[in-house]
């Protein structure tokens, strides 16, 4: 009884001290973010002669601004963010007898996260988060491809989709690492003699920042 006792006070006191270090926080802070994006673009095999290419060429970077909303009492925060992705893919086949292609895709998103963090509020603080992620502007520009609008035009298109990572704050800079999932495959119609391809725009981000 007397260990179930102590158990509940350890508890009760790691509550108390994860409340009084949330508390401390100021209610809205604002940051900056900069980071590399390891994107995953995912063809049809049937119908991308490389499709590995969308995986291994991939190169892009993001940056945004952030806001944060700390919840007094408890260790729970809600941030949105404005990002800007860029990415290029060089040397896609998209089909036999078509010319390689580099692609490079712009995409703005704005990120909605509710997290948890643990830890000092002024030194160290482990963080969890995740939410949905709306891009509401994408294009992609397609090199030396002919009937390129059917395919860029897929990218174009607002779409919803989800992340979720951890992060770490060290004073006032902010380190994350996030996957980047989908809700719902793209899908581009049929270019002359190609059947559709489907796309799956996954990734994986790594971003520092500081928040002021």
């Amino acid at each position: 009884m007397k260990k179930i006792a102590v158990l509940v006070c350890a508890a009760l006191f790691s509550v108390s001290a994860l409340a009084g270090n949330n508390n401390s926080l100021p209610l809205l802070s604002f940051g900056l973010k900069v980071g590399y994006t390891a994107n995953q673009q995912k063809f049809d095999i049937n119908t991308l002669i490389n499709s590995q290419a969308f995986k291994e060429n991939a190169a892009g970077f993001n940056a945004g601004i952030v806001a944060r909303v700390d919840i007094p009492v408890v260790p729970i925060f809600v941030q949105g963010e404005l990002v800007y992705d860029w990415g290029k893919y060089k040397g896609i086949q998209l089909a036999e007898g078509l010319s390689t292609s580099d692609v490079t895709t712009n995409n703005l998103s704005v990120p909605v996260l509710v997290g948890v963090g643990i830890g000092s509020s002024n030194i160290v603080k482990v963080r969890a988060n995740l939410g949905p992620v709306f891009n509401i502007l994408s294009t992609a520009k397609f090199s030396n491809l002919k009937n390129a609008d059917s395919y860029e035009s897929v990218f174009q298109r607002p779409t919803v989709t989800w992340t979720a990572g951890l992060g770490v704050d060290l004073f006032n800079i902010m380190i994350d690492v996030r996957y980047n999932g989908v809700f719902k495959k793209k899908e581009i119609s049929k270019v002359t003699d190609l059947a559709s391809v489907d796309t799956t725009p996954t990734s994986w981000t790594i971003s520092v920042g500081y928040l002021f």
